[in-house]
């Protein structure tokens, strides 16, 4: 075994990366050969394989009834609505054939994920929440991704056990939350940032224990602050009472919070708990490297959107243990399995559930030892799985995730294009697919410089007007390249803005949903020093308010962190951070 650290050449992006002793050792565990590919590009593949948000109206290759897809009308394989793919009206293992070992793997499994009929969304016990996806248990849900047990929610992306809620990314345990990001129990609040238990708030970042304050940073356990100044209940409600939630008003309350954010200091990683951690938006993590949304896992490396997973390596938006190179899943002791729920001991498989020991399967449910949707004697099944390995091996197949070129998706379709943007003469350079949504022909009714600057000024003729997206005209570099140009209003949702008294968005769900995804800190970390110097910050802006352990000299740690080294916050490591914020 090999226990030094290495360096080696990407064989996609050309260039170095490290490989730690530890990674060896794991890599041991699972039996397979050290990666090709560096951590970016792995994750790049498994996110290339991984339409989340582009939905399509097609019919059923099955009833013929039509429903809302993940997939696009061109996809060339069967797609069946819900109540068809989970019946008995087909048979899944009738599309099985014997392994070709004079055929490279890869090329035999995507002939067969071809003709198995895929299922239109990945929606499992929801009620009145067809335009959910990656979701499970929700009620009265629209355009929802990897959200479960949620309830009248609107345009959200990972969320948990959330009440009416509209434009929302990774809150948890909230009710009546409005363009908030990664908040836990919170309530009755809009524009809030790395909060949790607060209430009645507006433009908060990192509070916590908070009720009715507004524009401020780094508070705990306060009420009737406003812009970090405490006031009186009488001046607080006075004060609210006179706002007015103007978009106008909202874009200067934003901005300003941004400015008071650059005057204090930001912890080096969003998160608590994370003991032995390098990554960011971790909590209850331990042991872990490399990792961003992760939570309730132990020893596990570059990983994304983890949940209670434990000893992986290289898994995205799983429940894992034991795995390497899985995507969208809820698996023990796999290897390359996709979007499958409670699947064990299993290799390159998937839409495969309640299943063990799969090969090179697809669709298969409370299925065992198959290899390409065949079934074995269990001796049988070991003894051809062991030379489908080896042929894999001598093809340079074995431990690497299925290739980008063999996507179901277009790669502007991916996830792949948030966190990894191509434009189209990039992507066909290197050999993948771009989709061509079809044009948008909208006659738009109303022109983003008329929507009504508050919600009392909305009557419910609004309801039957298609609105321009504010960003078809100012986004003149292309930033948003998932823009529908037009979007309409619901009942639910303008049920919602008069509820808590927000004026009607100026863009579409998709620019909004683009806009928070870059509010968050990339997924790319920067080794850095701690900025507290003594009694301040390194940059003169921020005075300490407590002793800290350095006592008048530097503070001596360092740390990777997602907070690049050109950007304006002043970033502490967690013991100075503690000593000031907490």
């Amino acid at each position: 075994m090999n226990m030094n650290q290495e360096t080696k050449q990407c064989q996609n992006c050309t260039q170095p990366f490290v490989i730690e002793p530890e990674d060896f050792a794991f890599y041991a565990k699972v039996q397979v050969p050290p990666p090709t590919f560096c951590p970016d590009c792995r994750y790049q593949r498994r996110l290339a394989n991984r339409n989340e948000w582009n939905f399509y109206k097609r019919d059923c290759s099955l009833c013929g009834k039509s429903m809302v897809s993940i997939y696009n009308p061109d996809y060339p394989g069967p797609v069946y609505c819900q109540p068809c793919w989970w019946s008995d009206k087909w048979d899944p293992y009738a599309y099985g054939q014997a392994f070709d070992f004079s055929r490279p793997f890869f090329d035999q499994f995507q002939e067969l994920r071809i003709a198995v009929p895929h299922i239109a969304m990945a929606n499992w016990h929801s009620t009145n929440s067809e335009y959910t996806n990656q979701s499970v248990s929700n009620k009265n849900c629209y355009m929802c991704v990897s959200t479960a047990y949620s309830e009248d929610c609107l345009y959200a992306h990972w969320n948990d056990k959330v009440r009416e809620s509209v434009d929302c990314y990774g809150v948890i345990q909230c009710e009546l939350l409005y363009k908030s990001l990664n908040s836990d129990s919170c309530s009755n609040s809009a524009y809030l940032e790395d909060c949790a238990d607060t209430t009645m708030s507006y433009f908060l970042k990192d509070c916590r224990g908070c009720t009715s304050c507004f524009r401020c940073y780094g508070l705990r356990n306060k009420s009737y602050c406003w812009g970090n100044e405490q006031l009186t209940k009488k001046d607080y409600e006075k004060r609210f009472s006179e706002f007015i939630f103007s978009r106008t008003n909202i874009k200067q309350e934003r901005e300003s919070l941004i400015r008071l954010a650059k005057k204090y200091p930001h912890k080096n990683y969003h998160g608590r708990n994370a003991l032995h951690t390098v990554g960011d938006y971790t909590h209850d993590v331990k042991d872990a490297f490399n990792v961003f949304n992760a939570s309730e896992a132990e020893n596990i490396r570059y990983c994304q959107d983890a949940r209670y997973s434990k000893d992986s390596f290289d898994c995205t938006e799983v429940w894992v243990e034991l795995g390497y190179e899985n995507e969208g899943v809820t698996a023990q002791g796999c290897i390359a399995v996709t979007k499958s729920v409670k699947i064990f001991s299993s290799f390159y498989s998937e839409l495969c559930s309640n299943s063990h020991d799969l090969f090179g399967c697809v669709g298969l449910n409370k299925a065992e030892y198959c290899i390409l949707n065949r079934r074995y004697e269990k001796s049988e099944y070991e003894r051809i799985r062991g030379q489908i390995i080896e042929h894999m091996k001598a093809k340079g197949e074995w431990g690497e995730f299925f290739p980008a070129h063999k996507s179901l998706f277009g790669y502007n379709e991916t996830i792949a294009q948030d966190y990894f943007p191509l434009n189209e003469g990039e992507v066909t350079d290197r050999g993948l697919r771009w989709y061509h949504h079809p044009v948008r022909e909208y006659k738009i009714s109303m022109s983003c410089e008329t929507i009504p600057e508050t919600i009392k000024e909305v009557s419910d003729a609004i309801l039957q007007d298609v609105i321009e997206c504010s960003s078809r005209k100012s986004d003149k570099k292309g930033k948003y390249f998932s823009c529908t140009s037009a979007f309409r209003i619901t009942e639910a949702e303008l049920g919602f803005y008069r509820k808590m008294n927000m004026p009607l968005p100026s863009k579409c769900f998709a620019c909004r949903r683009q806009e928070r995804m870059e509010m968050r800190n990339p997924r790319k970390l920067w080794k850095r020093s701690c900025q507290c110097v003594a009694l301040a910050s390194s940059n003169g802006v921020y005075k300490n308010q407590s002793p800290h352990f350095h006592d008048s000299s530097p503070c001596p740690n360092e740390f990777q962190t997602s907070y690049a080294p050109d950007r304006p916050e002043i970033v502490y490591c967690e013991q100075c951070y503690q000593a000031e914020i907490v």
